[in-house]
């Protein structure tokens, strides 16, 4: 059965970068590609951290069932969700499927795979705002959009994650080793 490992938590918490070393570290793990209407980001590629579509073709594979859970972010009007035909052509692989995403992809994950939920936290609001503020591409809309969603998204992932895991600036590799030790200790590697 496909073993998935999702990495949750507000905006600026260090998903994908937590993710890219996990992925460099660890030879069984593989990424979960999802679609998202956003503009790729400065270093982003097609294919290996999302795929780039328009909202009408998001929208269009919503209806066709190939984006089976989505999520919406209302203040940029972008859309984000598991991409099927990505996640099919993994599932017979004897991998760990990493993935990053919101509270509806992880009851969908919960409820049709083997799943588990690591719920990383930030050590204050000012550490999220500083890292999402140094990124290239974030609007002061978008800041301010995820900066309002962080304690109601950070009880609403406490609820459905199975670990917490703090990830602190200049800690990246002691936060990576905690991930592996779960992995092992969940016999996923």
């Amino acid at each position: 059965m496909l073993k998935v490992l999702i990495i949750a938590g507000p905006s600026g918490t260090g998903k994908n970068t937590i993710i890219r070393k996990l992925l460099e570290r660890c030879a069984s793990c593989t990424r979960l590609v999802t679609a998202t209407t956003r503009e790729k980001r400065e270093g982003e590629r097609e294919g290996e951290d999302y795929y780039f579509i328009t909202k009408q073709e998001f929208l269009k594979r919503v209806a066709e069932g190939s984006i089976p859970e989505y999520w919406h972010a209302k203040e940029t009007d972008r859309y984000y969700g598991t991409y099927l035909p990505d996640l099919d052509s993994k599932k017979d692989s004897n991998t760990v499927l990493v993935a990053q995403m919101q509270t509806e992809g992880i009851k969908y994950f919960k409820e049709h795979f083997n799943t588990i939920v690591i719920l990383l936290t930030p050590n204050s609001k000012e550490d999220l705002k500083n890292r999402i503020t140094h990124r290239s591409g974030v609007s002061e809309v978008e800041l301010d959009e995820r900066l309002n969603l962080v304690d109601a998204e950070l009880e609403e992932l406490e609820l459905i994650s199975d670990y917490k895991i703090k990830n602190p600036d200049g800690k990246l590799n002691e936060t990576v080793d905690k991930i592996i030790l779960i992995l092992k200790k969940e016999d996923y590697v």
